[in-house]
């Protein structure tokens, strides 16, 4: 029996009485790369969304490697190996590149405050990685940034690959 990446099976999504999405069921291989097209009202925002955890279905379930999941947010989706990059980037543009690589997961020193060198050095460090060191600067503010640049960041967010000890300065 094969065990995929990723399995939905039966998800449906309401919203009051707008039937989102009907009975979807996906498999996803291991580093298989999909496309999700259709037409306008589709589902496919409302699809990514709940595999992103942004969206709990109001029936059928998930599952990450043979697993039941149940994220309730994005960030336990993430955790479990699942990022979505939108068409439209969710940048911020007063904040600098490296704020905008590491939203959500701003390295901190104790508690309460953030870790702003470790911050532009592993950033510097990932801008290096996906070839865009000569291109940002890790405390360059993103407005004005073209539309390419701006998907990049939103690559380098969502790249597992930035977790890792031996692509992020110590």
């Amino acid at each position: 029996m094969t065990t995929f990446f990723l399995r939905t099976r039966g998800l449906t999504t309401h919203f009051g009485y707008v039937k989102a999405l009907t009975d979807i069921s996906l498999d996803v291989h291991g580093g298989q790369v999909l496309a999700l097209v259709g037409e306008n009202g589709a589902g496919k925002s409302t699809m990514m969304r709940l595999l992103e955890g942004a969206f709990a279905p109001t029936l059928g379930g998930i599952e990450i490697e043979g697993r039941p999941v149940s994220f309730g947010q994005p960030r336990k989706a993430h955790a479990a190996g699942i990022r979505v990059i939108h068409q439209q980037p969710e940048i911020v543009p007063d904040l600098t590149v490296a704020e905008n690589i590491f939203t959500g997961d701003l390295p901190r020193m104790g508690r309460f405050f953030l870790d702003w060198s470790k911050l532009y050095a592993d950033a510097e460090a990932l801008l290096k990685t996906f070839g865009m060191a000569g291109d940002l600067r890790p405390r360059q503010l993103c407005a004005g940034l073209g539309p390419a640049q701006r998907q990049m960041i939103e690559i380098m967010r969502a790249d597992d690959r930035l977790r890792q000890a031996d692509l992020v300065a110590p």
